[in-house]
């Protein structure tokens, strides 16, 4: 149980501040030499009109998604339920069967954190930073390299699919991460970064596949994170758009009482 406790946490961790993390992907270097290339703001821009377009990104403000979590070596299956909306605001519902729920939210000034392993908690720290990186609501398109302190296409890389661009991005912070896109269709492939684990922060590889459109946006419908080992696996089953109920960022009970401590 201990052992499973284990890669439950690391995946909550990775899910718990969803939106949306070294051999990457198994990549191989190549010679860029014979081919100048694009500078990293060209390929944000070809991303975000590969997934629809500023026009039609902005056109929702509300977002509701449902899918699965999935950690095939332990045998682990969730169901995921995440709501958002603008401009920072998430929550994160886990559902695990015989291992409980979790749940974790940002309502644009508190984070929050419940599950049947870490108990019940306000975040602080790099916990809280990471929520509310995770929670601004077109921090993976329209706000992807805002206030960088550099971006550089580094190289081309070679994956089983094809071939990408690779980007390093530092951060106003100074933390750098390295973001992949495809070179065929300018979709956003993959993020190498540091995401805070059980043990602290640890390199994290994602990869994103399977783009459907929804509502004039492309998403991602599978995404999988690796960290000191651990695959968790996203699967999308839809996105929606359409409104949220009042008291859907709502902090829970026991969450409430914490605060008015």
């Amino acid at each position: 149980m201990c052992t499973i406790n284990k890669y439950l946490r690391i995946a909550l961790l990775f899910t718990a501040t969803f939106g949306f993390a070294v051999s990457s992907f198994g990549q191989s270097s190549e010679d860029s030499v014979a081919e100048v290339l694009p500078q990293p703001r060209v390929l944000i821009e070809k991303y975000i009109d590969a997934i629809g377009g500023e026009q039609s990104i902005r056109a929702h403000s509300t977002k509701t998604i449902s899918g699965k979590l999935l950690i095939k070596a332990m045998g682990i299956e969730g169901n995921l339920n995440v709501v958002a909306a603008t401009p920072n605001k998430i929550k994160t519902t886990i559902e695990l069967g015989q291992f409980g729920q979790s749940i974790s939210g940002y309502d644009g000034a508190v984070g929050w954190s419940m599950d049947p392993m870490a108990g019940n908690m306000i975040l602080e720290g790099e916990a809280l930073k990471q929520m509310i990186a995770r929670a601004d609501f077109y921090g993976n398109d329209l706000h992807l390299g805002k206030n960088a302190a550099k971006l550089e296409t580094v190289q081309i890389v070679t994956v089983e699919d094809g071939e990408q661009y690779k980007v390093l991005l530092v951060d106003a912070n100074g933390e750098e991460s390295f973001l992949y896109f495809s070179k065929e269709t300018g979709l956003l492939r993959g993020i190498d970064k540091m995401e805070l684990g059980p043990l602290g922060k640890a390199p994290t590889q994602i990869r994103m596949d399977n783009y459907v459109e929804a509502d004039g946006v492309k998403t991602a419908h599978k995404i999988s994170s690796s960290q000191n080992g651990v695959e968790s696996i996203i699967e999308l089953d839809s996105v929606s758009y359409s409104a949220l109920s009042e008291n859907a960022f709502e902090l829970p009970a026991e969450i409430q009482s914490q605060l008015n401590k």
